[in-house]
């Protein structure tokens, strides 16, 4: 259609985070309403992109979790020079952007083209997340933008009452593909040996993986524990892994292309994350009607699992919210105790099962779709 808008979409690549993952969704809804230009601002595209929508990678390198300080530094220069004329060359009208490097060169952006609607989103717990520096580009570049959504209400109000961010804020959970019917996976029966438990993250500090592999040596029953993803602490891990003689019960699995049929293989999947924005881990799992346990971090367990209803958890045990299994962060006992609870009672796993898997379709990239659809039309609206 000759007379769609254009909007961009700013992120610093596409691969397989939880960030990326919503990026590449949102890309592939939003091309049906609108010209969509997606700006990495490194070479990597591990995801699917809808042919229709226009890459730009503002460099030819490779995104790693182990790139230095001065490679870092000199791509957000070479994207804060190259990005504005990028908005200006394409006449995008509404420019979104993800996380803090692209929400602060968004801002800039702003200041130099006032007629451009700039929204920015903000994936991770500010508090938990930025330090001195950070917060000084939050509060100050933050503001420069027309609006801002996240993916918690507990992010809006940190935002606000601790980064004093003032524009309009508005919250948007993060995008999965449901199903009609559940699909099948590993049998309830505890017959089959052994109890299969999935992670899947980053391996880095906040995912607190180490944390699951001590609860794993707590647990005097036979499980298994597979982890998936690549990181920093990826060797440390393993040996804590070997130190605790956990070789044949835990195994690294890397990246996977087809991360939802792994976690179909699994009775449980566990998050011991210190904090998160809004785990799309979590969700993938809900849809697939896999049982979740997560740790009550800041935010979106609780929004996921409770509809947002506090708890009280007891040290070293377990609360059983609405959709899944809550424990406190960094509890390995509690994380142990509540792997044992659900491996022995297939039926508490059944209920879990149906329950997270109807409501995750509240989360349908059609329904999160249109609710970003609407905010943007506000903005295309305002001159």
């Amino acid at each position: 259609m000759t007379n769609k808008k254009n909007i961009s979409l700013f992120v610093a690549s596409i691969g397989y985070g939880g960030t990326e993952r919503v990026v590449s969704r949102l890309c592939n809804e939003l091309i049906k309403y609108y010209n969509v230009t997606l700006v990495l601002m490194y070479n990597n595209i591990d995801l699917p992109i809808h042919k229709e929508v226009e890459i730009i990678c503002l460099s030819n390198k490779q995104e790693r979790y182990d790139n230095s300080s001065l490679f870092k530094l000199n791509t957000f220069l070479t994207s804060a020079y190259k990005y504005p004329k990028i908005i200006k060359q394409h006449k995008i009208e509404v420019s979104i952007s993800f996380l803090i490097k692209q929400n602060t060169i968004n801002g800039l952006t702003k200041m130099f083209q006032p007629k451009l609607k700039t929204i920015i989103s903000e994936r991770c717990f500010p508090s938990k997340t930025y330090g001195k520096f950070g917060k000084l580009l939050v509060s100050y570049f933050y503001n420069k933008n027309t609006s801002l959504f996240s993916n918690s209400v507990h992010i809006n109000h940190d935002l606000e009452n601790n980064f004093d961010v003032k524009i309009p804020k508005h919250v948007v959970y993060n995008p999965i593909y449901t199903r009609k019917e559940k699909p099948s996976f590993l049998e309830y029966s505890n017959t089959e040996k052994p109890f299969k438990i999935v992670a899947v993250g980053r391996l880095n500090p906040v995912k607190n993986q180490k944390s699951l592999i001590k609860s794993i040596a707590l647990i005097d029953q036979t499980v298994a524990l597979n982890i998936y993803g690549i990181g920093s602490l990826e060797e440390e891990l393993k040996t804590l892994t070997s130190t605790l003689n956990l070789n044949k019960t835990v195994t690294f699995k890397g990246n996977s292309d087809t991360i939802d049929h792994e976690i179909l293989k699994h009775h449980c999947l566990v998050l011991t994350s210190l904090s998160e924005g809004f785990p799309n881990v979590i969700l993938e799992a809900m849809s697939l009607g896999v049982p979740v346990i997560a740790t009550n971090c800041k935010s979106g367990p609780l929004e996921l699992l409770n509809d947002n209803k506090k708890v009280e958890i007891e040290t070293g045990g377990f609360f059983k919210a609405k959709y899944g299994l809550l424990v406190n962060v960094d509890d390995e006992e509690g994380i142990a105790k509540a792997v044992t609870y659900y491996k022995n009672n297939e039926e508490v796993r059944k209920k879990y099962s149906e329950l997270s898997f109807n409501k995750a379709k509240q989360f349908d990239i059609s329904v999160i779709g249109t609710q970003l659809k609407q905010l943007i039309d506000t903005h295309l609206c305002v001159e």
